[in-house]
């Protein structure tokens, strides 16, 4: 019980329910909606975000916006010093800043304008009923305590029913006739080295349903036809995290698949920006 008070005491103090709750909406918030919410952080005493979390905020909606101007940029990296973000922590924002300039050179199309495209993806049951379940155990005892106060400060500190990317795609991979047409289309162009697949010509237009379900190409490629598989490894070439293991392991569960998950390296957020940080310092 002294656990889950301190649990939800903290993230009540640090406003992590609105930062969530913010992030979950990232893709229908506009940058000064961004700005006002970071201004506000420094004109209450609670909730109080440390630095860290708010430059956390600043790098989810960059990477989810498909466009923001120079002149916002700067906007933001001056409220993230004002809330006390150090110059080499900035470093990391600046980073996915360059990485993100990359992309657009790479990515035909990228450079044009637009609204902001979540990174997220289809909505599943799964994720979200495991830690629904610990919701209301956690809500029950906490009740039980005389917590209501406690509680009342806190609302939407669990994650929603919905699959992250790496899930989204072995999905599509493992399990092609549950996955969206999304994320069907986000793996057409995957190359499958299984010798028990026969290779599918091409037949009608490119981005015909029936032909991304065969797995077929444009131009008369070759490309193997969709199968289901039971057993999977997935393996992140870089930082792997615990959300992707918990939201991955959910699916599995649900779907009746054994799915091992691994990568080079097991990061938390503050490892994360520290990696980042030190990338762009190169």
């Amino acid at each position: 019980m002294n656990l889950a008070t301190a649990l939800l005491a903290e993230i009540k103090a640090r406003g992590l329910d609105e930062l969530f709750s913010t992030e979950e909406a990232i893709s229908r918030q506009t940058i000064q909606q961004i700005l006002e919410l970071l201004r506000s952080f420094q004109t209450k005493s609670e909730p109080s975000p440390t630095p860290q979390d708010q430059l956390r905020l600043a790098c989810v909606y960059y990477l989810s916006a498909q466009t923001v101007s120079k002149e916002d940029t700067e906007a933001l990296e001056k409220e993230l010093t004002k809330a006390g973000v150090e110059e080499w922590e900035l470093t990391s924002f600046r980073y996915l800043r360059k990485m993100k300039d990359v992309m657009k050179m790479s990515v035909p199309g990228a450079a044009t304008g637009g609204t902001a495209t979540p990174l997220g993806g289809g909505v599943s049951e799964g994720w979200g009923r495991g830690w629904g379940v610990l919701g209301n155990k956690l809500t029950d005892r906490l009740k039980e305590g005389g917590l209501d106060n406690l509680l009342s400060g806190v609302k939407n500190f669990l994650p929603s029913s919905k699959l992250l990317p790496v899930t989204r795609i072995t999905e599509a991979l493992m399990d092609p006739s549950s996955a969206t047409s999304t994320s069907l289309t986000e793996t057409d162009d995957f190359l499958f080295l299984d010798p028990r697949a026969r290779a599918t010509p091409a037949s009608g237009p490119a981005g015909s349903r029936a032909g991304a379900a065969a797995g077929a190409g444009p131009e008369g490629e070759q490309k193997a036809r969709r199968m289901t598989f039971q057993d999977g490894m997935v393996f992140v070439v870089g930082g792997a995290g615990y959300a992707e293991y918990g939201n991955l392991g959910e699916w599995a569960s649900k779907s009746s698949r054994r799915v091992s998950y691994g990568g080079t390296e097991i990061l938390d957020p503050s490892t994360f920006l520290d990696v980042l940080g030190k990338l762009g310092a190169i």
